[in-house]
């Protein structure tokens, strides 16, 4: 999968211009990544958002942060959603919309990531309204 800096403006494919649209959890293991331990209810808030994931691409990623491809092959799914391609949207502050690959609910739950805080903020927000 392609790396992007979290916050920085989203470039992986053609997008509506009437929304800022910004990257949070594109991932790759030579770049650091912030870590920590998950708010409550984030990884149960991102794996709904993954259930109505968008921009749906041909193929599949498997995720580099993995010790193996055999482990990473297994983590292609969580319970019945498919995360090993598409993308999350989350609406966020002053028009700015986030966009995530469907695996950051991977990310988070395995691999400690720690997205920036305004991303969880607005994650959490849209998962209790």
């Amino acid at each position: 999968m392609t790396y992007y800096a979290d916050l920085t403006p989203y470039s992986y494919d053609e997008v509506d211009s009437s929304n800022t649209l910004l990257n949070v959890g594109w991932l790759s293991r030579e770049h650091g990544y912030r870590t920590g331990e998950a708010p409550e209810g984030l990884i149960e808030a991102l794996a709904k958002l993954a259930e109505r994931k968008v921009n749906m691409q041909r193929g599949m990623h498997f995720c580099e942060l993995c010790p193996s491809f055999e482990v990473a092959r297994e983590n292609t799914s969580r319970g019945n959603t498919f995360i090993g391609s598409g993308e999350i949207r989350v609406p966020g502050r002053e028009g700015a919309v986030y966009a995530a690959p469907a695996m950051i609910v991977h990310y988070v739950e395995s691999h400690a990531y720690l997205p920036p805080e305004e991303f969880i903020e607005s994650v959490l927000a849209l998962g209790s309204s």
